[in-house]
């Protein structure tokens, strides 16, 4: 009887984990998985613009309405101070403010480069989330949903496109 009883336990098991196509599936299908947004902002912190460096950081400039800590167009980094987070961007939908221990930076990093036999510039952000729990513990880092990366790439597009246009009508 006891035999019977380990050969239905062994049943139940196999049972509990599923062979589909050669493989056996099992609670790792629970693990949690990164939403989707921070898939996204590990694609989107790159984006390549077919302008000289010269247009790409004006219309950086443009976009960026924090206040700048580092600018230093030689070397193509910009660097804002720290924004505390209900002071910053608010994705759209968004019902309530963030924490006010929550605090950021945005770093651009432009790298000049010919594609294709034009003029590129390759601009990187990267944003530097923290959040303060109290006065004397070290910030703990986060990681961005991407959003406000992909709408400052946006926006500078667009001001490449106005810039170009204008130039066009003189």
């Amino acid at each position: 009887m006891r035999n019977d009883g380990l050969k239905s336990s062994k049943i139940l098991l196999l049972s509990a984990l599923t062979l589909t196509n050669g493989f056996l599936v099992s609670c790792s299908l629970f693990d949690k998985k990164p939403p989707a947004h921070t898939r996204m902002a590990q694609i989107t912190k790159q984006k390549v613009f077919f302008a000289n460096s010269d247009a790409v950081w004006r219309a950086a400039h443009n976009v960026i309405k924090y206040p700048i800590a580092v600018e230093n167009q030689d070397n193509g980094v910009m660097e804002t101070e720290y924004i505390k987070g209900i002071d910053g961007w608010l994705a759209p939908g968004e019902q309530r403010s963030p924490s006010s221990g929550i605090r950021y930076k945005l770093t651009l990093t432009f790298a000049k480069g010919k594609a294709d036999g034009r003029d590129s510039t390759r601009v990187t952000i990267d944003k530097k989330m923290e959040i303060l729990r109290d006065f004397f513990s070290e910030p703990e880092t986060m990681e961005t949903d991407g959003l406000e990366e992909k709408i400052i790439f946006y926006r500078i597009e667009r001001e490449l496109v106005i810039a170009d246009a204008l130039k066009r009508a003189n």
